[in-house]
This record gives C-alpha cells, structure tokens and sequence, in this order.
C-alpha cells in the first residue's frame, strides 16, 4: 500500500501509470470546474467564487508541462538517460492529492468561509468565526498540508527513480526546478488565463 501511495513508479508499468494519470488530469479539471478550485502554480490551489469550465484543465496542463520541461532538464543534467516520459508521468500523477482537497468546496464552503475571514480583516470587527467554521479550517488546512506533502513525495519519487537520483546537490537540483517551476506556471497563468 506505501508503494502504491507514494512510490507508484517503481512497481506499476509505463502503460498503467499513463491511463491513471491522463484519467486523473481529467477528473481533477472537472473537479477543479466543480468545486471552483484554481490551480494556479505548480504547488498552489485556491478555491473562487466561479470557474470556467476550460479553466482548471489549461492551469493544471500549464503545472504539468512546467514540471515536466524543468525536471526533465535538470534530470538530463543528473542523468543524460532520462526520458521526458517517465517524467511526464511523474508530473502527471503527483498531482492526484491536489484534486482530493477540492471537495473542500462542496457549495463553495471553503470559498465562504475565507471571504468571511477577508471581510473581518478589512472591516476591522473582532467577530470570530462560529466553532464549526474553525473546525471545519483546521481539517482543511491539515489535507492541504498533507497533499502539499503527498504531492512532493510523488514527484521526487517518480524523479528520483526516473533519473536515478542520489546524491544531496540532486536533491537540490530537484527543489530549483520545483521553484522554478513554479515561477514560470504562475506567471503564465496570470497573464495569459
């Protein structure tokens, strides 16, 4: 079950990993369209008031193909071997995590209760929030922290068996391309979508 939940790469073949991970894409787009959720950067998920239907299937295409063309860089470097597939999958399937936490959203709830945050901030009140409203935070910050963590393990897994990485300045190569990534998907997100 570890294997599976973290380190999928190494046991299942080139063919499953690509039917998962293209089904996933599609199913988090949809989700994303449902439950109002932005993916826009390569680690970030933000719940709005709505989404177009097109939109979180280009942000979640723009996060898989700057992960992909940055560690595939970096994994040539580390390894002149590496495939741009097995990387590909890689990006593709540590994603997953990120399309669990949408159901946060469920008719807007997370949206609602972050603009009532906002509004308390802006307005200065000392209101607080109703006990179930911080509960319900608290569990939502917890998934989000934890699929922050999830996704992470799945990337340098798949990148770490991808390009047989190592050593500590791999390891450090891999974090610059994440950032970097990150960079480079949310600038274009912003300005183009």
């Amino acid at each position: 079950m570890r294997t599976l939940l973290f380190n999928p790469f190494e046991k299942y073949s080139e063919r499953i990993l690509i039917i998962v991970g293209l089904a996933f894409t599609v199913i988090g787009g949809y989700l994303g369209f449902v439950f109002n959720a932005r993916f826009d950067g390569v680690i970030d998920l933000h719940f709005v008031e709505k989404v177009s239907l097109y939109q979180p299937i280009l942000e979640i295409g723009i996060n898989i193909l700057s992960t992909t063309v940055l560690l595939f860089i970096v994994g040539k470097i580390i390894n002149p071997k590496t495939r741009i597939i097995d990387i590909f999958l890689t990006s593709m399937i540590a994603r997953i995590p990120y399309y669990i936490v949408t159901f946060f959203n469920s008719n807007n709830k997370a949206y609602t209760i972050s603009q009532g945050i906002l509004n308390l901030v802006k307005s200065n009140k000392t209101n607080i929030l109703s006990s179930t409203d911080i509960f319900y935070l608290l569990l939502m910050s917890f998934a989000i922290i934890a699929s922050l963590i999830w996704f992470i393990a799945l990337l340098f897994n798949g990148f770490k068996t991808a390009v047989n990485a190592k050593e500590t300045k791999h390891i450090l190569l891999f974090i610059a391309a994440i950032v970097a990534a990150e960079i480079i998907s949310k600038i274009i997100i912003i300005n183009f979508l």
